[in-house]
Formats: C-alpha cells, sequence, structure tokens
C-alpha cells in the first residue's frame, strides 16, 4: 500500500513523438506531492517514440509497446484497465497537463464524494505550443459547477477531454471500451455522467494541441465521427433512465448533432454528405436549422462553385 499510487495518468501515443516529450513533462511537472503513476501505452509507433519514452527514467513511469497497431480504442483499454490509481486521468500525447491539475482537483473529490469525474477548462495551442485561445468554456461562464449534465452532454460533446479525471471506480463500470468507436472521450464522460454528478473548474486545467497530424478530419472524411455519435445517442436513447427529459428534447438532440455534422462536411468539401445533414436536421428540428450560417451553407452546398466564387468576390 505504500507504493499505491493516488492517481494514474494513461498516455495513449502513436506516431506524435515531436509533442510527446512535452506532455510527459508537464505530467512530472505536477506540483501536489500525492504519489502517482504514468502509463504509457504506445501502440507500434514507427518514430523515436520509445527513444523519448526512455529520457524519463522515473519508477512512476511504465511503458508498454505494442508489436502491432491495435487501434485508438484498444490502446486506452489497455492503459485504463492497467491503472492502479483510485482516479484516472486520460490524456493524448500530443496534449499537456497544467501543473496545478492534481492539486486543483484531487481536493473536489473529497469534498464531493458522489461525484464521479471532475474536468475543467482548456487552452488551446498550435504545433509550437503557443496559445492561441486560452480558453474555451462556453457553457459555465466562468464559474465552478457542480451538478446533473448527463442531458447537457447528449447535445453537445463540451467537456474537454485532456481535463478529465474520474474515479477509477466510476469507469470500471463502463470498461471497456467498445471496440467499433471512433472516438472515445465522449463514450466515457456520457456513460459516467448518465449515473454521476459531476464537477467543473474555472480554472484551465490542461491545453489541447490542434495540428496537422489530428486524427478528427480523419473521422470525418471516412464517417468515423458520425457513426459513433449516432451509435452512442441511438444507445443513450434506448435506455430508461431520463425518460422524461430524454423524449422531450430527443428530435432537438439529434437535429443539433446533424446541423454540426453538416458544417463539418461541408468544411471538407463532401458536399452530398453535408445536405444529407443539413436536410435531416431541418426534418428533425426546423428551429435548430433557423441559422443565417446554417442555412447559407446548406444552399452552398448544392452550389459550392457559385459560393466560392461568391465568397472571392466578396473578398
Amino acid at each position: 500500500m505504500m507504493n499505491q499510487p493516488r492517481v494514474s495518468f494513461v498516455v495513449p501515443t502513436y506516431n506524435v513523438a515531436a509533442y510527446l516529450r512535452d506532455c510527459l513533462r508537464a505530467i512530472f511537472s505536477q506540483t501536489a506531492t500525492d504519489r502517482y503513476e504514468v502509463i504509457v501505452v504506445d501502440d507500434a509507433s514507427s518514430d523515436d517514440t520509445r527513444e523519448i519514452v526512455r529520457e524519463f527514467a522515473d519508477s512512476r513511469l511504465t511503458y508498454i509497446r505494442h508489436s502491432q497497431n491495435m487501434g485508438h480504442v484498444a490502446t486506452f483499454n489497455e492503459g485504463l484497465l492497467r491503472a492502479r490509481g483510485d482516479f484516472i486521468a486520460r490524456i493524448d500525447s500530443d496534449d499537456k497537463h497544467r501543473p496545478y491539475l492534481m492539486e486543483r482537483v484531487l481536493p473536489i473529490f473529497k469534498t464531493y464524494p458522489d461525484v464521479g469525474l471532475v474536468y475543467g477548462d482548456a487552452a488551446l495551442i498550435d504545433e509550437q505550443g503557443i496559445v492561441r485561445h486560452p480558453r474555451i468554456d462556453r457553457r459555465h461562464g466562468g464559474r465552478d459547477f457542480y451538478g446533473d449534465e448527463y442531458l447537457a452532454l447528449l447535445q453537445e460533446n463540451f467537456i474537454p477531454s485532456p481535463t478529465v479525471i474520474a474515479r477509477r471506480a466510476a469507469w470500471a463500470k463502463i470498461l471497456p471500451i467498445p471496440s467499433d468507436l471512433g472516438f472515445s472521450d465522449w463514450y466515457l464522460t456520457l456513460r459516467v455522467a448518465r449515473t454521476y454528478p459531476l464537477y467543473f473548474v474555472k480554472d484551465v486545467l490542461a491545453d489541447y494541441r490542434l495540428h496537422t497530424s489530428n486524427m478528427h478530419r480523419a473521422m470525418v472524411r471516412d464517417y468515423r465521427e458520425e457513426k459513433t455519435i449516432l451509435h452512442l445517442l441511438d444507445q443513450a436513447f434506448t435506455e430508461s433512465d431520463h425518460a422524461a427529459d430524454k423524449a422531450k428534447w430527443k428530435s432537438k438532440i439529434y437535429a443539433t448533432h446533424f446541423a454540426r455534422l453538416g458544417d463539418k462536411y461541408f468544411a471538407n468539401e463532401m458536399y452530398p454528405d453535408a445536405q444529407r445533414c443539413f436536410a435531416r436536421a431541418a426534418r428533425l428540428s426546423p428551429r435548430v436549422m433557423a441559422n443565417a450560417g446554417l442555412l447559407r451553407r446548406y444552399a452552398a452546398s448544392y452550389s459550392p462553385r457559385a459560393y466560392a466564387r461568391l465568397k472571392t468576390i466578396l473578398k
């Protein structure tokens, strides 16, 4: 028990060695004195990930390397199931924790023993680590929040994943992550929020990095994002909890997600898919599409060349 970590940092990584060093340095710079462990799960990277991990000669670090690429869900599952701490923080290896993360978050779990998950605000940084947006929270108005956020999370995946710390007991109930999901952060937060209150910390707890290697664009282009969103929504709406509220908001929730998907397909020049999603959103909830920008892009998806020419003229 003397060596039992209080917090486990799970760091899945694949071919982002350029940022891994910053990620690990930030973890090992934590100001809190609580014991913690760091579990790096390398999904058969072909870059110099192994050499960078070796730079951190620290007994708290465990390095697991796959002999062949198994995908991000299997990598996450392995790291989360290996974690021994009472609390688990999972962070992509291109993001960074702030050094006061543990110091700020751990007392909250003690004060609110029913809370399953704590998260905070995040900053957006670029490839060089320069802060481009100091805060991204649009929901809590710069104030801490404690309570039920399940329905709100169904409408939008607003929790910055690198800021999350959850009770191991809360995540243990919902592991393993289903292998057919294109991304896992929304699954993890939704399933915890279904049965636990959450706590939002107004402080910036992590830096989320935007760069050309982010997998989000690829997930849009190969439809993994749409399939995952619909899978999780369909699952939620077949379950009996929050039944009255879910029935009331179902059409708007689906419409909101289809409108966002339409925007993403439009941005990726996938115009037939943009049309399909915008039209679905309009059928489900016309109010969701009562937005000048959405309507303009919906119309432009039928004549993208004319829209591009008009934008050039206006510029």
